[in-house]
């Protein structure tokens, strides 16, 4: 028998991570921040979730900086970034034109808000993280 898995109601996103060389000893620590006043980083009336986790991996101190970003935040931004990506795409193919469009990849990342952006617009273009779509006609 298969058990499904329940959607989760948050998801980690990674927002920022360091490291640099060090000579300390091995160890791990987290920090977390649960801000319910109105006080929430930018969306007015979410809480928002953050830790921060120090660990050591050989001779480097990592500093992970992470926040949780509800799951239905992210898909109501998944499907507007989609569908804003349907329109473009119906609109680049002109009936008429001589050449016709196959394929498009495109890179977006996620950030602590979970706003979804293209790379270069909004985004990082070094950032880590990105998910990449590739479009391709049925």
């Amino acid at each position: 028998m298969s058990t499904e898995t329940p959607t989760p109601k948050t998801i980690w996103i990674i927002t920022d991570e360091t490291s640099e060389t060090s000579t300390t000893t091995n160890e791990t620590s987290t920090v977390s921040d649960a801000r319910g006043s109105g006080d929430t980083g930018g969306r007015l009336g979410a809480e928002t979730t953050e830790e921060i986790i120090v660990s050591k991996k050989e001779n480097e101190i990592v500093i992970t900086r992470r926040k949780a970003v509800e799951v239905a935040t992210l898909k109501q931004e998944m499907k507007g970034f989609l569908q804003a990506m349907r329109e473009m795409l119906d609109e680049a193919d002109e009936p008429n034109s001589k050449i016709q469009l196959q394929e498009v990849e495109l890179s977006v990342e996620i950030n602590g808000e979970g706003k979804v952006s293209l790379f270069g617009v909004g985004g990082k273009a070094g950032g880590k993280g990105a998910m990449t779509f590739k479009f391709k006609r049925k």
